[in-house]
């Protein structure tokens, strides 16, 4: 990939980490006004129609082939099928402290599974980075304080900790589709096949919406940010961080995203902001800037 287009992929990558970052709060109001099991099969139901027309309107063609069909089943049962539920009953039952940490272990995860495997370049030092950006989520999720506890948080905690496991390997396996789909294909693709996996247990709990007491201009709002940007325009923008920098560059942007979520926190819900967030801040920037440091590009 020419050096030229790097700023403006990173950049891009930066608003994902913005969307998804805000995403914390505002997805946070329709967990709690539908629950942690209708809220994502309706907002991925929404959304997987208009992956489809933006795929054909750009794309012209929205077919893949017979024998991909088994991963791509795979990955929108990991990325959507289980990780949507498991991402909103953390974030129902847990911290924002603790689920801003636990969902920080993704790239770990996925630098972990490419130093084993001896993919994409990385190096000693890239792998620094990411454990200082972690020590940077580290600090950032204690500044939130410790009011709560019990075994609900102790259950949204390992709620979060399969969410974060989850969508790790969904990014590590998503570049294998990016050899032959295009991002937005293999988004489409795998959020169809994630929203058929989701029905069988989201249904009993769609079933007893009814429109006019759940539906208020607050929760359409949260349905039209879910559903165009935190899904359609995150989501491929990320899938196409995956398919030029690699899965584990890609997925040390998830640190910003956590500034972000604690950012829109207190934007929205006035949560205090502390010395320790800025500390934070420079050692997640710090931890991004080793992780892409001398990295070579993955070659796809």
């Amino acid at each position: 990939m020419p050096g030229k287009s790097l700023p403006r992929l990173y950049v891009s990558l930066f608003l994902v980490s913005l969307i998804w970052g805000l995403n914390f709060g505002i997805m946070r109001l329709g967990v709690l006004a539908l629950g942690p099991l209708a809220f994502p099969f309706l907002r991925f139901l929404l959304s997987t129609p208009l992956f489809f027309l933006v795929l054909w309107r750009t794309e012209g063609s929205v077919g893949i082939a017979l024998q991909d069909v088994p991963l791509f089943f795979l990955l929108g049962a990991i990325g959507f099928g289980l990780y949507q539920p498991l991402w909103s009953f953390g974030l129902r039952l847990s911290l924002a402290s603790h689920s801003a940490l636990l969902l920080s272990l993704t790239p770990v995860i996925v630098a972990i599974v490419v130093l084993l495997r001896g993919e994409e370049g990385f190096r000693g030092v890239n792998f620094a980075g990411i454990l200082l950006g972690f020590l940077g989520i580290v600090v950032l999720a204690a500044f939130q304080g410790k009011k709560q506890g019990g075994q609900t948080v102790l259950l949204g905690d390992l709620l979060t900790l399969g969410a974060a496991l989850l969508w790790g390997l969904y990014c590590y396996f998503g570049k294998l589709l990016l050899q032959k789909y295009s991002p937005l294909k293999s988004s489409a693709w795998s959020m169809l096949f994630g929203v058929l996996t989701m029905f069988p247990v989201c249904a009993r709990d769609v079933f007893r919406i009814t429109l006019r007491s759940h539906f208020t201009p607050v929760l359409l709002f949260v349905f039209l940010y879910g559903t165009v940007l935190s899904s359609l325009v995150a989501y491929v923008l990320w899938m196409r961080g995956i398919e030029q920098l690699g899965a584990s560059r890609t997925t040390a942007f998830q640190y910003v995203t956590q500034i972000f979520g604690v950012i829109g926190a207190w934007l929205i819900f006035r949560d205090p902001l502390s010395l320790r967030l800025f500390v934070s801040m420079v050692l997640i920037a710090l931890g991004l800037l080793l992780t892409q440091w001398r990295a070579p590009l993955q070659k796809v």
